[in-house]
């Protein structure tokens, strides 16, 4: 079984720089950076970022922990919503859903993340991510996600965002 996100609907660039935008926010990601989490893609609408297992990432069972999951999956689905803001915005989660289908026992994430639909206010994305075990990925959760549009909260900056919102 592989459930792999698509856009589902025609959508307009509001910023021609999204994907270094994109790329840049990335950078600022501290738990994607300090644990070797790597952004694969980005195109209009789709967003697909790795992680590599390590102990530190992992639950009592050697598994990754659901919690980073759950993190793949937001990083995957909110960099996607990213690429369809204007250059002056950018998106907090509001809402997610996670289904966890398998136990992510592997040697990596794979997150990939798909808009869904882009309103006035709110973003509905999705992601999927994938564990790979014995060079098979394996669909291991599936996220439902709701981001809220904001205009610039200064990517890198920390500690003062809570001020702004």
């Amino acid at each position: 079984m592989t459930i792999h996100t698509a856009v589902r609907r025609t959508l307009k660039v509001l910023d021609p720089n999204f994907e270094q935008k994109v790329r840049d926010s990335f950078k600022h990601q501290g738990v994607m950076q300090a644990h070797g989490g790597e952004l694969v893609h980005v195109g209009l609408g789709t967003v697909e970022v790795h992680l590599p297992f390590s102990d530190a990432l992992a639950q009592q069972h050697g598994f990754f922990h659901g919690g980073i999951v759950a993190m793949v999956a937001d990083t995957a689905s909110g960099f996607a919503t990213y690429t369809v803001l204007s250059p002056d915005e950018e998106c907090l989660s509001a809402e997610f859903k996670i289904n966890f289908l398998y136990p992510a026992n592997g040697t990596k994430l794979i997150g990939r993340g798909g808009i869904i639909k882009v309103g006035k206010t709110l973003v509905v994305a999705e992601a999927t991510v994938s564990v790979v075990r014995d060079g098979e990925e394996i669909d291991c959760a599936f996220m439902l996600h709701t981001l809220a549009r904001t205009t610039h909260v200064k990517s890198g900056v920390t500690n003062d965002v809570m001020q702004k919102c």
